[in-house]
């Protein structure tokens, strides 16, 4: 497992404490598009925008000619009271990973229960650590179930890649219940085929 790529700690202490969940949110999400434009030298077309609550910066790559496929950065949300039924036929379009390599799912950034639908919401993610198989993904159901168990906590993912694909190799999440410290950690999502991604 490789270093944080964010110094979230230094991030949150910038803010008034205690910090309000939606700055950490914006926060965090802003320092991840700035890390992943410094990566590629500029060479992405970085957008910006909410979906259902959620926030998301995404690299529409494709209309500009850049080599990367189109891909999610970054989304945060606040889990909310109120959960929309999940559109499962939405769901089964979304493309998977070719046939060589270990299963995947369609992973959810946001997870269903803290506000996250479709569209940038879902990327190719390691099936063992989707579904709590392995102790990594032990690990991060348990961050999913903290923040939507707990309506107004923050929910924050970070896809980081190591090549052109819109198929991670690591994932870091952050979770900010009332009256807690942020929780973050790091997962890999390709393992065994990269360690040390770009933002």
């Amino acid at each position: 497992m490789s270093a944080l790529s964010l110094d979230y700690g230094a991030r949150v202490a910038s803010l008034n404490q205690p910090p309000h969940p939606e700055e950490v949110g914006a926060i965090l999400a802003n320092a991840a598009a700035d890390g992943y434009e410094a990566i590629l030298d500029s060479a992405c077309d970085l957008h910006e925008f909410e979906q259902a609550g959620a926030r998301y910066w995404f690299d529409l790559a494709s209309p500009s000619g850049l080599p990367q496929e189109d891909r999610t950065v970054a989304a945060w949300a606040l889990t909310p009271t109120d959960i929309r039924r999940r559109d499962s036929s939405y769901q089964r379009g979304f493309p998977m990973a070719p046939d060589h390599g270990p299963p995947v799912d369609r992973g959810h950034l946001i997870p269903h229960l803290s506000g996250g639908e479709f569209g940038p919401n879902i990327f190719r993610q390691d099936r063992r650590l989707n579904r709590g198989w392995s102790e990594q993904g032990k690990r991060y159901r348990a961050l999913e179930r903290a923040a939507a168990g707990t309506p107004g906590a923050l929910y924050f993912g970070h896809l980081l890649y190591a090549d052109d694909t819109a198929y991670p190799s690591q994932i870091e999440i952050a979770v900010l219940l009332p009256g807690e410290t942020l929780r973050v950690e790091q997962f890999d999502n390709r393992p065994g085929q990269y360690s040390t991604p770009a933002p």
